[in-house]
């Protein structure tokens, strides 16, 4: 060694374990896995929304239609209005286009 470099220290030993995330000490299996909280559950519609969701999907499978999607999101929106609105648009839907058309 040359004069000018100091001699080496000896390092202190370490006295905590080394830090980790729970997950990390979960996986090396330190520490239990804790238990999660149920998640959140959307709320129910009220139930005149349901009874008019029941009675747009009805009418739309009594006309043959088979809602997909988007048709699932228009129907949550028309299940908010008023009953009566719903039954005239379950009767449209149920209408024979046939009876309706002039010739």
């Amino acid at each position: 060694m040359s004069d000018e470099d100091p001699a080496p220290r000896p390092a202190a030993p370490r006295r905590q374990q080394p830090m980790a995330d729970a997950e990390t000490l979960i996986d090396m299996g330190v520490l239990e896995e804790q238990p999660q909280p149920p998640p959140d559950e959307p709320p129910k519609p009220p139930a005149e929304e349901q009874a008019n969701t029941v009675a747009l999907d009805e009418a739309l499978a009594g006309a043959g239609i088979t809602p997909d999607t988007a048709d699932a999101e228009a129907i949550a929106e028309l299940a908010k209005l008023d009953p009566a609105v719903i039954d005239a648009i379950a009767k449209w839907v149920q209408r024979d286009p046939e009876l309706t058309e002039e010739k």
